[in-house]
């Protein structure tokens, strides 16, 4: 018993110096913090093995928990989707969620890494929570008239900016705004077509139309609708989002399709700069509801390069095609 006495007061007094107390405790510190930091989580994605820090989970992983299917997923950005709710996911700088063109939960904390969207996993949480409220608002809004038949109706006018001579706006990558808007013009009279709705287009080439004209297309075959559309640019860099304007003299009628627009456009996770009174001779001169859409900034390197992408400009022409379709549908 006196040797482990012995041992036992030695090993007190060596740990106890003061030198020594602070290396053991230094060292048991950095010891606890090793085991913190070296915690992770790792998922097999394709070939490759993805890792990310504990409370991290892979955008498929989040799509599983929602009971949700991966729609498109370009390694900045996912869309998920069920049978009636769509999440967008964008990485990091921005790195935002939308749920249904909402807005959900603070930015930050998506990053992207070989391909693949790592997530906070309390994103869970907040997307179940606006999916909720998201599901009450749709109840809300329930349509209780019955909708309008939309092969009764007048012509729609779509109308692609620009043209010939006049290239509108110079993407900072170089592309002219009159290709870009006259591909996405197309694609929408392509899909209001295919849903039985008349179209006609002020042009379907590189063809320079003057703006009266552009109007009185509109006004001589009496169209239902009239709409305009164009891409953005500023001196600014950084502006960004969609926009659309009406007329000053707008009824009503032009806002509401507005509207409607700048929903759908919520959805792919574009800004919205909201709806916008401006006295534009395409706006003024027509004698039917209409509008002018923004699709975004040439000016601004990264809408640039999504309005460069074939993909991308597909889904800006459905959400048009679909705004115009709910507009028409509610008479």
């Amino acid at each position: 018993m006196r040797f482990c006495s012995t041992h036992h007061r030695a090993l007190n007094a060596w740990v106890c110096s003061p030198g020594r107390f602070v290396a053991v405790a230094a060292f048991l510190c950095v010891a606890l913090l090793a085991g913190c930091t070296d915690r992770s989580s790792t998922w097999k994605v394709g070939d490759q093995h993805i890792s990310g820090s504990e409370g991290t989970i892979s955008i498929s992983e989040l799509a599983g928990r929602l009971n949700m299917t991966v729609a498109e997923h370009s390694g900045s950005v996912a869309t998920l989707r069920d049978s009636v709710n769509v999440v967008m996911v964008f990485a990091d700088p921005d790195g935002q969620v939308y749920v249904n063109g909402e807005v959900t939960g603070e930015p930050g904390g998506i990053k992207s890494q070989n391909q693949t969207l790592l997530v906070p996993q309390n994103l869970e949480g907040e997307i179940r929570m606006a999916l909720r409220v998201s599901s009450r608002l749709r109840r809300r809004v329930a349509p209780t008239e019955p909708r309008r038949d939309i092969r009764a109706i007048g012509s729609v006018v779509l109308d692609a900016g620009h043209g010939g001579r006049d290239p509108g706006a110079i993407s900072i990558l170089g592309t002219q705004e009159k290709t870009i808007v006259l591909d996405t013009t197309l694609v929408v009279a392509e899909r209001l077509r295919a849903a039985g709705v008349p179209v006609t287009l002020t042009r379907s080439d590189d063809t320079f139309i003057e703006l009266n004209e552009r109007a009185e297309i509109a006004n001589r075959i009496k169209a239902t609708l009239f709409v305009s559309i164009h891409a953005d640019s500023a001196r600014n860099a950084s502006a960004k989002g969609s926009t659309v304007y009406v007329a000053p003299s707008d009824s009503g009628n032009s806002r509401a399709l507005g509207q409607a627009i700048a929903r759908r456009m919520k959805t792919l996770g574009l800004v919205s700069r909201g709806i916008r009174k401006k006295k534009l001779r395409v706006l003024v001169r027509t004698t039917c509801p209409a509008v002018l859409i923004e699709l975004g900034y040439l000016s601004n390197r990264s809408e640039a390069a999504k309005l460069l992408q074939t993909r991308y400009r597909r889904r800006l022409a459905d959400a048009i095609c679909e705004a115009i379709l709910e507009y028409l549908r509610q008479g």
